[in-house]
């Protein structure tokens, strides 16, 4: 595994939030599969409380809660909360702004980091996440997160990743979503460039330029890691709770118990 030092570039959700949930996938057809297969693994765990990570703009934690859980759900960024909690009206929620590294947010029966959320993190951070992480599960608890997979990102797998352009009328907005991303095989990373664009026919367009890397890894190097921070049982599966092949699954999803 390549050493990374600093900092990754982060994209600029603070402007991107109010699109979020309608060019990435976690907003919609991916998360009602995911939140149904997470209703299941906590059911048969005996899970009633759940710690959500990262949370964004809440697809998760809006699920879990009208399954029924308990959520707690923390993010960095105050303007992915504002529509995570304007989607969560009704519901008892917890939000809280928190940095996932370092966030204090007691003690759960299972805890989730979804969406390649841990790709933000450099490998130093990402060790210390997971060792935050298990301090916040009671015995046996569970832990589930997911982040792209390096292996597969060097063969096909890349290719529905390398280009993208969506179109949305958002209230009452016309915005043009172009994404590239480019593989950096040697710092094991994804560079994503984009571009949002939005116009309303009377003024003039507005945009938001992104240029921002994403950590990946392989199974074997998430598994250790995992291990490392003390996490006794280690399952991996691709998206939703598929099979998951080490070569060609796109996505690794972790699910480990305290």
């Amino acid at each position: 595994m390549p050493a990374v030092s600093g900092r990754l570039r982060q994209p600029d959700y603070a402007a991107y939030a109010r699109f979020y949930d309608y060019f990435e996938l976690a907003g919609h057809e991916e998360s009602e599969e995911l939140n149904l297969f997470l209703d299941e693994l906590f059911d048969i765990n005996n899970v009633e409380s759940v710690v959500d990570f990262a949370c964004g703009t809440g697809a998760q934690a809006v699920g879990l809660a009208h399954a029924g859980y308990r959520v707690t759900a923390a993010d960095l960024n105050p303007e992915m909360l504002k529509i995570a909690r304007k989607k969560a009206k009704g519901l008892k929620i917890k939000f809280i702004e928190a940095d996932m590294r370092s966030a204090d947010l007691g003690n759960h029966d299972a805890a989730i980091c979804i969406f390649n959320a841990i790709g933000h993190l450099t490998q130093d951070e990402c060790r210390a996440f997971f060792e935050n992480a298990i301090k916040h599960l009671n015995p046996d608890g569970i832990f589930v997160t997911d982040i792209l997979n390096f292996r597969s990102m060097q063969g096909k797998g890349l290719a529905q990743y390398r280009r993208m352009r969506r179109e949305a009328i958002i209230d009452g907005l016309l915005v043009q979503h172009s994404r590239k991303c480019t593989l950096l095989r040697s710092e094991q990373q994804l560079r994503i460039e984009s571009i949002t664009r939005w116009q309303d026919g009377v003024h003039a367009p507005q945009e938001i330029i992104d240029d921002w890397q994403m950590q990946l890894y392989d199974s074997d190097e998430l598994h250790a890691m995992l291990k490392a921070a003390g996490f006794k049982e280690i399952s991996f599966f691709a998206a939703a709770g598929c099979e998951f092949d080490e070569t060609t699954s796109e996505n690794i999803m972790a699910i480990c118990q305290k």
